[in-house]
C-alpha cells in the first residue's frame, strides 16, 4: 500500500517568512526606533514664536537625554545632561502622573510606546472599564536655568548667575502689553540634589512649586500640599473670608477667583475695577492647594462633558500664584481685624506630614521665546530631570493652517497643501 502523504507546509512556512520579512519585523523596527531614539512633536501654540511656529513638525531625540525603558519609569543611560540653552520635550508638570492624580486608585501597568500609559483601576465606576488608557500631554520649551544656578528675570531682560541670558533672535517680548509682576520679576535660585527645602520659609507660589517638583519626583506616590491657617498661634482653618478680591485686569485673579466655585462679581471703587468674591471658606483654598489639580470635568456644565473625561486631559492646573492671591487677602483682612494671620505649608507624601523636602534630582527652569504667550516655570514651577523626554533636533514639516481651511474631511481642501506649506522651514535645525 501507498503511505498517506502528509499534508504540505511549505506553502505555509513561505507565506509567514514573507509575512513576517515584510511587515511584522518593519513594525517592529519601526516600534524600537520610536521609542529609543525619536519622539515627533506637533507644535500646538505660540510659545515658542518665532523660533517655532503652530503647525512645525519637528522630531526629538530621546537617546540623547536617555531613552525610557518600557513597562517602566526607568529610562536609560544618556548620553549627555539637559543645558541650558538647548530646547526640550517633556512631560507636562501640570499634567499628573497617574489619572486624576490619584496613585492611589490607578495602578500602573505599562508603557505602551507612543501611545501613553496603561493604567488599572482599582475602583471603576459604573459602566466603566478597569483597564484605562492615559496619555499626560508634552510640551517644549527652552531651558534658561538648572541645580544650583540663580535666575532673575527683569521685564524682556533674564540673568543667570549674574550674566544675561540673551532672548533668542526670533523670540518675543512686547513692552507695550503693559507690567505683568510673573511674566516680567522673578528671582529664584534653583535648588541642587541632595539639598533639603523648608516650605514653612516660603511664599505659597514657591512652597506650590516645591509640591509640584515632589510629585514629578514620586510618580508612584501620593504627593499632597496641606494648608493650615493660624491665627494669632491658634489654628483656625473653619475661618471664613469675608470677601477676595482680585485685579479685573488680572487673568491670572480671575482664575484664582473662578475655580474658588463661589459667585464672582465684576465690581468698580474709583479707577479701580476689581473681582469679588464673599464668605469664601478656607477649606476650599485648603482643598484646591491639596493636589494642585482640578477636574475640569467638575467645571465644565454637564451638557458638554465628554464621557469618560476623568481618564482624558481633563486638568486643570491651580498653580501657585493663584494661592498667594488668596493669602495676600487673608492677610489684608487680618491686619484689618488687628489679628496676625498666617498660612502655614506642608507636604504629606504617602501620609507623612513634613514643612521639608530633599530635592532627588536636577531640576530645570524653562521659559517660551515667546515671553508674552508662554505658560513656562514662571507659572507652574520647577521641572524635574524625570520629566525631560527629548531634545528637539529638527523640523521635518511646516504647515500654516491659521484660518483652518484645510480639512482631512474636505478632499477639495488637499489642493491647498502645496501653498500652505512652508517649504524653507523644512529641515531647519532647532537651536
Amino acid at each position: 500500500m501507498k503511505s498517506e502523504q502528509k499534508p504540505d507546509s511549505k506553502g505555509f512556512r513561505g507565506a509567514w517568512r514573507t509575512f513576517t520579512r515584510e511587515f511584522v519585523i518593519p513594525i517592529g523596527m519601526a516600534l524600537i526606533f520610536i521609542q529609543f531614539v525619536i519622539q515627533a512633536f506637533k507644535i500646538p501654540s505660540a510659545s515658542m514664536e518665532d523660533s517655532l511656529l503652530i503647525g512645525d513638525f519637528l522630531l526629538g531625540l530621546k537617546f540623547v537625554y536617555g531613552s525610557p525603558v518600557p513597562f517602566s519609569h526607568q529610562r536609560l543611560p544618556a548620553l549627555q545632561e539637559p543645558n541650558p540653552g538647548e530646547v526640550f520635550i517633556f512631560h507636562y508638570p501640570g499634567d499628573p502622573e497617574y489619572p486624576e492624580g490619584k496613585p492611589e486608585r490607578y495602578h500602573f501597568v505599562a508603557n505602551l510606546f507612543l501611545f501613553g500609559n496603561l493604567y488599572w483601576d482599582k475602583t471603576p465606576g459604573p459602566g466603566e472599564n478597569s483597564l484605562v488608557w492615559y496619555a499626560p500631554k508634552d510640551f517644549i520649551k527652552r531651558c534658561v536655568a538648572k541645580s544650583g544656578q540663580t535666575l532673575q528675570v527683569s521685564h524682556q531682560h533674564v540673568f543667570v548667575d549674574g550674566k544675561e541670558f540673551t532672548l533668542p533672535p526670533k523670540g518675543k517680548y512686547r513692552e507695550d502689553r503693559g507690567y505683568d509682576p510673573i511674566r516680567d520679576s522673578l528671582s529664584i535660585r534653583l535648588p541642587m540634589p541632595g539639598e533639603t527645602l523648608d516650605l514653612d520659609t516660603m511664599s505659597l507660589t514657591r512652597a506650590a512649586w516645591i509640591r509640584s517638583l515632589a510629585i514629578q519626583e514620586n510618580p508612584g506616590s501620593k504627593v499632597e500640599m496641606r494648608l493650615d491657617l493660624w491665627r494669632d498661634s491658634v489654628m483656625a482653618n473653619d475661618y471664613i473670608l469675608p470677601y477676595v478680591n482680585g485685579d479685573a485686569s488680572n487673568p491670572n485673579h480671575q482664575a484664582a477667583l473662578y475655580y474658588l466655585g463661589m459667585p464672582l462679581s465684576h465690581r468698580s471703587s474709583g479707577a479701580l475695577d476689581y473681582w469679588h468674591a464673599e464668605n469664601v471658606p478656607f477649606c476650599h483654598i485648603q482643598e484646591l492647594a491639596r493636589t494642585g489639580f482640578l477636574r475640569v470635568a467638575d467645571i465644565i456644565p454637564p451638557q458638554f462633558r465628554k464621557t469618560g473625561g476623568r481618564r482624558e486631559e481633563q486638568n486643570e492646573y491651580y498653580m501657585g500664584n493663584y494661592l498667594e492671591l488668596l493669602a495676600q487677602n487673608i492677610r489684608a483682612q487680618g491686619e484689618e481685624a488687628h489679628q496676625n494671620y498666617r498660612i502655614k505649608a506642608s507636604l504629606v507624601i504617602d501620609g507623612n506630614v513634613s514643612t521639608k523636602y530633599t530635592v532627588r534630582r536636577t531640576c530645570y527652569f524653562m521659559m517660551g521665546d515667546n515671553r508674552d504667550n508662554s505658560s513656562d516655570s514662571r507659572y507652574w514651577g520647577l521641572l524635574s530631570r524625570d520629566n525631560v523626554k527629548a531634545r528637539a533636533f529638527i523640523i521635518y514639516f511646516s504647515f500654516q493652517n491659521d484660518d483652518n481651511s484645510f480639512s482631512f474631511t474636505n478632499p477639495l481642501s488637499w489642493l491647498t497643501i502645496p501653498a500652505k506649506t512652508r517649504w524653507t522651514r523644512l529641515g531647519k535645525l532647532i537651536d
